[in-house]
């Protein structure tokens, strides 16, 4: 089944429904949350950090990038780990994109 097409982050984050409990937590670093908890967007930060400068030089498209996040969200279960979640998105771009 193909996901549907999403044009922005928000399109994704209101696929997820997400409250942090335990703000600051131990495991915060290590994983990664599709939806929005108040201000703080992990995806749109991860795209802008990390994604924005690859699609600046041509590695692929903005869309590209979405599509990535939208289907590591659907096809990593929860709760999503920051290795697991970044390798995907390497591999469906086929790009090093994040450190190691």
């Amino acid at each position: 089944m193909a996901l549907p097409l999403v044009k922005t982050i928000r399109d994704i984050n209101d696929k997820f429904s997400y409250t942090d409990e335990n703000p600051g937590g131990k495991r915060d670093d290590s994983l990664v949350s599709c939806g929005q908890n108040g201000s703080y967007n992990e995806l749109q930060y991860i795209y802008d950090t990390y994604l924005a400068p690859k699609v600046a030089l041509n590695k692929f498209t903005k869309q590209e990038a979405l599509n990535a996040l939208n289907s590591a969200c659907f096809d990593i279960s929860s709760p999503r780990t920051r290795t697991r979640f970044y390798t995907y998105i390497e591999t469906y771009l086929g790009e090093t994109i994040f450190p190691k």
